[in-house]
């Protein structure tokens, strides 16, 4: 099934609240002990970079500010290279990052839909 960049913008949206909800506040070293929180964090971080790094050219041309290509790296990072996963960038991405990215998704999403239509 096919997921138009609406769809996927709304995935994102939904799973950085997911992350930030599991593990926000939780320092790097807790963050190593808390498995089942970094874990849904993480998880969401995956959900993150796999349904930003597919919407279309367009309509990341419309939001430069996004770090399109470093949600997607990182997302790599944690499927293909997990054991090199520094939990002080995780917990900084998840302290520090989603909220701006929720933000912008905030801006995104309404533009994305008045554009279907």
């Amino acid at each position: 099934m096919n997921r138009s960049d609406l769809d996927r913008l709304r995935d994102a949206r939904a799973y950085a609240g997911y992350a930030r909800d599991s593990a926000g506040g939780l320092p790097p070293d807790i963050l190593a002990e808390a498995l089942q929180p970094l874990h849904a964090a993480l998880y969401g971080l995956v959900i993150i970079g796999e349904t930003l790094n597919r919407v279309s050219a367009e309509i990341k041309s419309t939001s430069p500010s996004i770090e399109w290509r470093l949600i997607a790296d990182l997302r790599n990072l944690i499927v293909h290279a997990y054991w090199q996963i520094d939990l002080e960038i995780i917990a900084d991405v998840i302290q520090n990052r989603l909220d701006s990215l929720v933000a912008e998704l905030d801006t995104l999403i309404p533009f994305v839909e008045r554009s279907e239509k």
